[in-house]
């Protein structure tokens, strides 16, 4: 409620204690009439009816004030609320469709140059060990590391091993991009996934793309290149 709203709910609350106390006074000299009081007059009952009524009147003329007041300030907060539903459309806002396929694109560049760093990593893993023994290096092949089936590393990794016993391993990046999308779930804005968690997690990813590129026309804008391609 703004000053306006409180204003007018005062003066309503003021009118209509003065149309009280006048109709109370107008029962009052009634009343003394009804006993039989000689002083009061006709004059004196009819000017103080006329003030009960000019009281009830400017009592509703009041309440229709507040009334008016208060289906403004409603109107200006549905102005206000329209208007920032409107802003949010604003180029950068968060209903930005453009801004959203940007970004989309250069988390796409990020994570496929962070596929070809990962690939140029293991690469160079198992190209290091072929360049060392045809340096007639010895001990210098890598060391295949298999783990048994149903651990994380089941598709194997190779392990290079330095002479002084660290050791570096090509972990395939598929693991690698798992591990990045759990730590953005669960440290840095946890993905929201929908009201139906288990089954957004147990459908294939690739299900839930074709889903998304030809079920949901909205999300054209970020399944396409920039080529207009889909790929």
């Amino acid at each position: 409620m703004n000053h306006t709203t409180e204003q007018s709910a005062d003066e309503v609350t003021s009118a209509e204690q003065e149309a009280a106390e006048a109709e109370q006074l107008l029962d009052a000299l009634e009343e003394a009439v009804r006993d039989g009081n000689p002083e009061v007059t006709p004059q004196q009952l009819a000017e103080q009816r006329e003030l009960g009524r000019f009281a009830r009147l400017r009592a509703e003329a009041a309440r229709r004030k507040a009334d008016r007041a208060a289906a403004d300030e409603a109107e200006r907060r549905r102005a206000a609320l329209r208007n920032q539903a409107a802003a949010m459309a604003n180029p950068g806002g968060p209903l930005d469709a453009n801004a959203l396929a940007a970004t989309y694109l250069m988390a796409r560049d990020s994570i496929r140059a962070f596929v070809t760093a990962s690939e140029t990593y293991n690469a160079a893993i198992a190209e290091a060990p072929r360049l060392l023994a045809a340096a007639d290096v010895p001990d210098s092949q890598p060391r295949g590391k298999h783990p048994k089936p149903g651990t994380m590393g089941y598709w194997g990794t190779t392990t290079l091993q330095f002479a002084d016993g660290s050791a570096i391993s090509a972990t395939g990046t598929g693991l690698r991009l798992a591990v990045l999308l759990d730590d953005l779930d669960t440290e840095a804005c946890e993905i929201p996934t929908g009201d139906f968690h288990p089954a957004f997690v147990q459908t294939p990813i690739r299900e839930q793309a074709h889903r998304a590129r030809h079920e949901l026309p909205q999300l054209h804008v970020l399944a396409a290149t920039p080529s207009g391609n889909t790929k």
